[in-house]
């Protein structure tokens, strides 16, 4: 049975152009970056070739790009080497933020460091002004995510790079969700730190970036999690997964080449796939997440009325999709975004997640909309 893939925000398929590369760098590029022979000077010339096009993708220089095995490590790297700059310092992040975020100011609050968590909106925003105004003498970092991982909230990051910079506030942003679809530079941002995925651009599973403004380390570099051989400038050890980070740097050439009208496409399929609900449901759907520009272009979040997400995914065997964040979907916890954003609970235990992609074609999406409409009939109803 075919299966209509639409979860690209748990993960994305790669793309072939990635795979031929990390391929040809298992068999030509295996040897440790770090020997100094020749095959290892191969492998360490690409590697570097990979940091300066993520460098490219992210508007920084190379000497400011570190990788990692995923934004989650990234964003413990990011927010607990800040931290210890300041021990019982203060941190401000956001209520909708992902976990890797938000468990990270936890352990540290347990700590004794102080987490301003703020609230957002009905649209899941947070503003530069709330910001400004949960500053104090002692903040160390604000972290805010570029775009959410559950309903697609495009967050102001520019105008609280501006407030941060005026405090002198470092800032980071989680930008794994965004990067496939809107244009990062971290000088147009403000940022301070920024933190991403291989694997949600098309890339490989096991490979991320975090960028560190060469403004940050030349203070006092950030203190690392990990200890060993001294890799990535000493910020993160362990042997380079080289075909991987090849793979990543193939994978956001790709993006920065298709991104414009990749979202145009994705927008439209979007609309594709919510006409169609809309004339083939019997069941009526509310909309969670926004379709307008402070919204992801291939993100959906609905909740369909007296019906139970949970119960409903058995029935779409041929439809991959999520009922929230798939990095949190094993706890069974109702989605501490959408009860950031003030939803009632039937209405979170009826959300589902879609998220559209580079292989996604509109057959697809009138297809998986005729499907979803028929799966959530009541029983004696459906066909």
């Amino acid at each position: 049975m075919r299966t209509i893939y639409l979860d690209h925000q748990a993960t994305t398929p790669m793309d072939p152009a990635v795979m031929e590369v990390m391929q040809t760098a298992c068999t030509q590029y295996f040897a440790n970056p770090a020997s100094p022979h020749a095959a290892g000077v191969r492998a360490f010339r690409e590697v570097e070739r990979a940091r300066s096009a993520v460098a490219r993708f992210v508007g920084g220089a190379r000497s400011e790009i570190y990788f990692t095995s995923g934004a989650t490590e990234a964003n413990n790297i990011a927010i607990k080497g800040m931290a210890d700059r300041c021990p019982g310092g203060h941190i401000v992040t956001a209520a909708t933020e992902h976990k890797s975020v938000l468990d990270t100011c936890a352990y540290l609050r347990e700590k004794g460091w102080s987490v301003t968590v703020l609230p957002v909106d009905a649209q899941g925003q947070v503003t530069a002004d709330q910001v400004a105004g949960h500053l104090r003498d002692d903040t160390v970092l604000v972290s805010v995510m570029l775009a959410n991982n559950e309903i697609g909230t495009i967050q102001p990051i520019a105008e609280i790079g501006r407030v941060t910079r005026q405090a002198g506030v470092a800032l980071h942003c989680d930008a794994t969700q965004g990067v496939g679809s809107l244009a990062v530079d971290v000088t147009e941002l403000g940022v301070d730190l920024l933190t991403f995925s291989g694997h949600k651009i098309y890339g490989p599973k096991g490979v991320g970036a975090l960028y560190i403004s060469n403004r940050l380390t030349d203070t006092a570099p950030l203190a690392p999690l990990m200890h060993g051989g001294g890799q990535e400038r000493g910020l993160r050890a362990g042997t380079h997964n080289t075909a991987a980070i090849i793979g990543l740097g193939t994978a956001v050439t790709l993006v920065e080449e298709v991104r414009e009208q990749e979202a145009r496409r994705l927008e439209k399929l979007r609309h594709a796939f919510l006409t169609e609900l809309t004339a083939a449901s019997g069941t009526p759907f509310r909309l969670n997440s926004g379709t307008g520009p402070d919204f992801l272009p291939h993100t959906l979040n609905l909740s369909l009325e007296g019906v139970d997400a949970q119960d409903l995914l058995p029935r779409l065997a041929g439809l991959a999709i999520s009922t929230g964040s798939a990095c949190n979907s094993s706890a069974q916890e109702p989605s501490h975004v959408l009860r950031a954003i003030g939803l009632p609970p039937e209405q979170i235990k009826g959300s589902i997640r879609l998220s559209f992609g580079r292989f996604t074609q509109e057959s697809d999406a009138i297809d998986a909309a005729r499907y979803l409409a028929g799966a959530a009939l009541p029983e004696g109803a459906r066909g």
